[in-house]
């Protein structure tokens, strides 16, 4: 049983893996174009701006975003998908005009409290606050229900238009960053229609199946959540805010650009590992039972270290040469940001998997309150550290919170569901990713940095982490024809399309 729960997670992991590729691929194109036509303090307010709706939105929807994988099953299994669905689409509407609503009176009623470049932004910024969040509500509902193609497809169109508008305007409207946050606007406003059919399909959406004994649970379950979530925000974004404050909005603009890259790299190759995992974890739980939820869990953890091992080796190799090709000239003094960034998202990644069992059994307190901690733990250092070092500091103060989190969350986790690590595999895999490391900087470290340098490393990256692997003794048989069994089916639909 534990195989066939696998198996069908490997593929709808990689259902899931465009949501990443998209704007790892996307971000490709608008760096590139956005760091060289966008001034690096209009950049850095762009940032800041992203920042305080990002935050307004943890209010209108974190509690939501948590009890829609969580309960999906559970009333699926009474036969109450109706209501499930109308609560979930109508407390997400209702939230996020109040919390925009609120926004926009403190905005418009304390206008000096904000820089003149920031209230420029907000505006677009408040809307499209409204639009996003709704969308990747309705996103979250598909995945819940294990419909990882709707869900892709969703995603990545959102990506995708949002990146197109916004390209067009700020290379044709020279808009600046007010062409970013409209893009975003633009994209997700065509794909509303398109999310709520979605969401129809899987129950009413009809406010008189709207169930205030729903609402009930869902806010028992998911309010704990908030300060967690605000603290993720914290650990996440309020370092741009300590920048700001204490250095320059240039410094916020290159930092962030250079974090941004960095999440955005890593995060192809974790997330979808990450979003299978959920609702998977929570079907095997409630269907299956803890013994093999842990048992799922285990493996979870050495297929994650075995995909994000080898990516932030490769991001240590070439981290500076990826800087140099994809930003313009004032972004690239920030390319040691990148593997350190990076590695912060590991840790998160690796914070998701071990809280598994606080998750399950509803325990969220245990998880607000460590995210609290690693919050207050990364501001006061950065606090004390970022106006004397800089920008860079950041960097590794986000990483030591992520370190302290993971530590509070494994330790916490064993009274509900013990994380088992699989350390033996996890050495070999990060020696076959090290090696590879090693290999590829000593490969092309006379090499000037370009597009098609950058493709030979990844290329040389990839082969050389495989034959590690199987060097080391890393990959099972049956793993490694599980993987050639979907190459294949990738194969055949690639040939398929063509045909």
């Amino acid at each position: 049983m534990l195989k066939d729960i696998l198996r069908g997670a490997g593929g709808d992991a990689l259902k899931y893996f465009p949501v990443r590729l998209v704007p790892a691929l996307t971000s490709l194109v608008t760096v590139p174009v956005f760091t060289r036509m966008v001034e690096k303090t209009d950049y850095g307010n762009f940032y800041l701006v992203n920042s305080m709706t990002s935050l307004a939105a943890t209010l209108a929807t974190a509690w939501i975003m948590a009890s829609v994988v969580r309960f999906y099953w559970a009333y699926e299994r009474r036969g109450e998908r109706d209501t499930y669905v109308s609560t979930i689409v109508w407390s997400t509407i209702g939230s996020l005009v109040l919390v925009s609503a609120v926004a926009a009176v403190v905005v418009f009623a304390f206008p000096g409290a904000f820089d003149q470049g920031v209230r420029r932004l907000l505006p677009i910024a408040l809307i499209g606050l409204g639009v996003n969040y709704l969308v990747q509500v309705l996103q979250q509902i598909m995945r819940a229900a294990n419909r990882s193609s709707a869900y892709a497809t969703l995603a990545v169109a959102s990506n995708i238009l949002a990146t197109v508008f916004g390209v067009y305007f700020v290379s044709r409207g020279k808009m600046g960053a007010f062409g970013i946050l409209l893009g975003v606007v633009a994209g997700n406003a065509l794909l509303v229609p398109f999310g709520l059919r979605n969401a129809h399909s899987e129950g009413s959406l009809s406010p008189s199946r709207f169930s205030r004994n729903a609402l009930a649970e869902f806010a028992r379950f998911g309010l704990p959540m908030v300060p967690s979530a605000i603290s993720s925000w914290m650990l996440v974004l309020s370092d741009r805010y300590i920048i700001g404050l204490t250095r320059t909005a240039g410094e916020v603009g290159v930092y962030s650009v250079a974090y941004g890259l960095g999440d955005k790299i890593m995060g192809l190759i974790t997330v979808p590992l990450l979003m299978t995992m959920g609702p998977v974890m929570v079907q095997t739980f409630e269907k299956q039972g803890q013994r093999l939820a842990q048992d799922v869990q285990t493996q979870f953890t050495r297929y994650f270290m075995m995909a994000a091992l080898p990516l932030l080796a490769g991001l240590v190799a070439v981290s500076q040469d990826f800087m140099a090709v994809f930003t313009g000239e004032q972004y690239r003094s920030a390319y040691a940001i990148l593997p350190i960034v990076s590695a912060s998202v590991l840790c998160n990644g690796l914070v998701q998997i071990a809280g598994n069992g606080i998750a399950l059994h509803k325990k969220t307190t245990i998880t607000m309150t460590n995210t609290i901690i690693a919050a207050v733990t990364q501001i006061c250092a950065n606090l004390v550290l970022v106006p004397r070092f800089g920008y860079s500091v950041a960097a590794w103060t986000t990483f030591g919170s992520y370190v302290v989190l993971l530590s509070l969350t494994w330790i916490r986790s064993r009274p509900f569901m013990a994380w088992k690590i699989p350390w033996g595999d996890i050495g070999r895999v990060a020696l076959a990713a090290a090696l590879m490391g090693i290999a590829v900087w000593g490969i092309f470290s006379v090499a000037r940095p370009s597009f098609g340098i950058l493709v030979a490393e990844a290329l040389t990256g990839l082969l050389l982490y495989a034959a590690f692997l199987m060097g080391v003794k890393a990959v099972r048989p049956d793993e490694r024809d599980f993987a050639v069994e979907l190459l294949g089916k990738v194969r055949s639909r690639v040939l398929g399309r063509r045909r």
